[in-house]
């Protein structure tokens, strides 16, 4: 039975309807992937220089790191530590009226390791003002050492304040969720932290004060600072097991011999 004119127009609209609705799908899902790929490439391409800072007396907190290319900026933590976005062959400026200007040129083997840098007190700045308390000497460690503890103890009780809230919506969620399943981080490795240097070296019947001094020739007022240097090399937490105890104490003369090396150049 032969279709009415009616009947054949309907089907054309329903053809171009369904046409210009699997178009609309096309564009939207081009869309989100374009969206997946923009992300994926910032995450991937973003690279960070992180490291330490440090001046004579100890870990320096809250100093200004700038990127001279990208004008990006960055602060030491209370610890010391860094992060700051850059590529190889941008300027890094450590800069204070406290210290001289120091200038990296980052390098390859920046981005892939914990660099430590060395500020040295400028010959222009004021004096120190010392101030004593009759409750006792200052001890600048052992403050650090519990500021260091009530602010993890803090963010274990009250988590959510230092969480970043997502305001992106349910779009932003989804990209994170197929990034992490496309990219799944490695589990981390515990490293060999300053407190556990400290502790090893202090109690140790190989590896004391006096293996600093006379084996590594390492100076008295350097001890904590070649601890950070240590630090910095991420060694795997698992060296520190008595079975593995020669291998330690090899890698640990080998980086002694660079730090040594790193001062005579700085000097």
């Amino acid at each position: 039975m032969a279709k009415s004119s009616a009947e054949i127009l309907e089907g054309k609209n329903w053809i171009k309807n369904y046409r210009k609705y699997c178009d609309n799908h096309l564009i939207e899902s081009l869309r989100i992937l374009i969206i997946i790929l923009l992300f994926c490439i910032t995450h991937v391409s973003a690279q960070e220089v992180k490291g330490i800072l440090y001046d004579s007396e100890g870990r320096v907190a809250d100093f200004e790191i700038v990127n001279q290319n990208t004008g990006v900026q960055s602060a030491t933590g209370v610890e010391g530590f860094f992060a700051i976005q850059a590529e190889v062959g941008d300027s890094l400026v450590f800069n204070s009226i406290q210290y001289e200007k120091q200038l990296l040129i980052v390098e390859p083997r920046h981005l892939q390791e914990t660099i430590v840098v060395e500020l040295k007190k400028s010959i222009n700045a004021l004096d120190q003002v010392n101030i004593s308390s009759s409750s006792g000497e200052f001890n600048a460690e052992r403050e650090n050492t519990a500021l260091k503890k009530e602010f993890v103890s803090d963010r274990e009780r009250n988590w959510f304040l230092y969480e970043i809230p997502n305001s992106k919506g349910n779009l932003y969620d989804g990209l994170v969720s197929i990034f992490n399943k496309l990219f799944p981080k490695e589990p981390e490795i515990r490293i060999i932290e300053l407190r556990d240097f400290q502790e090893l070296f202090a109690s140790g019947e190989t590896l004391n004060y006096e293996y600093l001094k006379a084996r590594l020739q390492i100076p008295e007022n350097r001890y904590n600072l070649f601890f950070d240097y240590l630090e910095s090399k991420s060694l795997n937490y698992d060296l520190l097991d008595e079975s593995k105890r020669l291998d330690l104490i090899q890698q640990i003369n080998d980086l002694a011999e660079e730090y040594l090396m790193m001062l005579e150049m700085d000097e």
